[in-house]
């Protein structure tokens, strides 16, 4: 099978732009070209249709004019011009626009390979580009690290019009193209080539913040520097503090602008999150429940899918927790005035008020933390306004307001001191692995010893320098992958006037990143970056090899 991608392609054509007309009866132009483009030095004819006058004056928008009945014109600068034709002295007249392009050239790669595989596949990339002048041209291809081919130096780089290469390097590669034409320096051309691993192996997604939705293979024995990230070329959203991986989709989880506490009357308009899903071919974003212009406390927190119920669930601000079925696409959120209850979602399936937990560790402004099912239980994470992970069964769940006979759940609250903002459950060893948003640091709870022990102390300077301030935004993504817990950490801002490598130096546990310790000894292990300096919020693992 031949693979070919086209990078960038002309947009400057007649068609492309609003054509104004002012014209006198019995005076009209048109103009043609060679190429369909209008482009910079080409020649573009100007033809007289006029039935009128015997006299032409034409003004071609860039201080160029001529007298000929149908001149011959070139630009030499991009932009959108007016043309006009003047008849007798400005007795007829008649205006068109015209727009002329800079030249950009075409970049297209191709490759005999159905997917394109890193020390494997040949690729061959190619430049077509309009040169009405016939200027010399010059070419300078700059390839990642670790690419290999007949006309590329020793620094990765490449002169020829088309060369093919073997990428040595897994991920999103950039490759970027200068293009000398004449004495001018064209606009550089960078072109994303997706380089796969040569085994099926599980992959690890990341939200970056105010970035992009990212993709990693989980590698073991390669060098890191050779094992990029894939840019699965979609926006992670305001605030996905939550990722969950279920068939073959990822689904992201947007709390929206605002994850703290909103005042007045703001709040009930404000909210701005939603859930989408992206197929892991990355063939599109699919936009399955939004909330845009709602109530901002009911925007999408944190999420848990149920592959065998077919469902999502997710976690409003501080009331409780929603369902829609997982093939739910483009539904909206809409809270009714009369019953609190949103539309676009079945009802709540648990509610702060609705467990024997109510008033006793549990406030009906209880914030909410992440939450999942394990042991045939219900976790459910609080942060703020009380704190701890609170189990129960489904037959705890009461439906209605908690009334003072009503029990506490059998399953208990654990870890009452805890503020839970980010949790993930290792059912194979029975460890619930969660961050403490109060105490700044990763920890793991052994179900069978009921104890907890530190991991990660991320403490920060004045505890509140992290994103979100008091209901701090340090880590809220966890997950496991059988081996190893990875985490992503966002770590505090820099100090004013301090220099950041030497505050990195002196503080290597603020740089932020994914880190990850291996599950058979997390606690005195040495703690690793998985990935070095990113700014992640959820994150998810595709246990399926790819």
């Amino acid at each position: 099978m031949l693979m070919i991608a086209t990078l960038v392609g002309y947009n400057a054509c007649e068609n492309d732009i609003k054509t104004e007309e002012f014209a006198s009866e019995g005076v009209d132009f048109t103009y043609t070209s060679s190429s369909i483009h209008y482009v910079i030095g080409e020649e573009i004819n100007f033809i007289n249709k006029s039935i009128l006058g015997t006299s032409f004056e034409w003004d071609f928008g860039d201080g160029g004019s001529s007298t000929e009945r149908d001149p011959v014109y070139k630009y030499t600068e991009p932009g959108n011009y007016k043309v006009k034709l003047i008849v007798d002295g400005g007795e007829y007249q008649a205006q068109k626009n015209i727009m002329i392009s800079d030249i950009v050239p075409v970049v297209t790669f191709s490759s005999t390979d159905p997917s394109i595989v890193y020390k494997q596949s040949e690729v061959s990339f190619d430049v077509q580009i309009l040169n009405p002048e016939n200027l010399k041209v010059s070419y300078q291809w700059t390839f990642p690290r670790g690419t290999q081919g007949e006309a590329i130096d020793d620094n990765f780089n490449s002169s020829a019009k088309s060369p093919t290469v073997t990428f040595g390097t897994i991920g999103s590669q950039k490759v970027a193209l200068a293009v000398k034409l004449g004495e001018k320096n064209l606009d550089p051309i960078n072109v994303n080539v997706s380089v796969n691993y040569d085994k099926p192996v599980k992959t690890l997604y990341y939200a970056v913040k105010e970035g992009n939705i990212m993709a990693s293979k989980l590698i073991d024995g390669i060098d890191p520097a050779l094992n990029g990230a894939f840019d699965m070329g979609f926006r992670s959203g305001k605030h996905p503090l939550s990722l969950q991986f279920s068939g073959d989709r990822l689904y992201v989880f947007d709390a929206g602008t605002f994850t703290g506490y909103v005042g007045a009357d703001f709040f009930a308009t404000a909210g701005d999150g939603e859930i989408f899903a992206i197929p892991v071919d990355g063939s599109g974003k699919e936009n399955i429940i939004n909330n845009f212009g709602g109530n901002t406390f009911l925007d999408f927190y944190y999420g848990y899918i149920d592959e065998e119920a077919g469902q999502i669930y997710w976690s409003d601000r501080r009331n409780g927790v929603m369902k829609i079925p997982i093939s739910t696409r483009n539904s909206k959120l809409v809270r009714q005035a009369d019953s609190g209850q949103p539309e676009g979602a079945e009802p709540y399936v648990f509610q702060n008020t609705w467990l024997g937990y109510y008033g006793n560790g549990i406030s009906w402004g209880n914030q909410n933390g992440p939450f999942l099912k394990a042991n045939g239980l219900w976790w459910w994470g609080k942060h703020t306004l009380g704190a701890g992970v609170f189990r129960f069964e489904e037959a705890d769940i009461l439906g209605r307001d908690r009334v003072e006979s009503d029990p506490v759940p059998a399953a208990g609250r654990i870890l009452s001191n805890r503020q839970i903002r980010g949790m993930v459950f290792d059912e194979a060893n029975q460890v619930l692995y969660y961050s403490d948003q109060a105490a700044f640091r990763v920890r793991r709870y052994i179900l069978s010893e009921e104890r907890d022990r530190t991991i990660m102390n991320y403490r920060s300077i004045d505890n509140t320098d992290g994103e979100g301030g008091v209901e701090a935004l340090f880590v809220t993504g966890m997950a496991i992958d059988g081996e190893y817990l990875y985490w992503a950490y966002r770590g505090p801002e820099v100090p004013e006037g301090v220099d950041p490598e030497t505050f990195y130096t002196e503080n290597p546990m603020y740089r932020s990143g994914i880190k990850r310790v291996p599950l058979a000894d997390p606690v005195s292990a040495n703690i690793e970056y998985y990935i070095e300096g990113v700014e992640a919020y959820g994150i998810a693992i595709d246990q399926t090899l790819r």
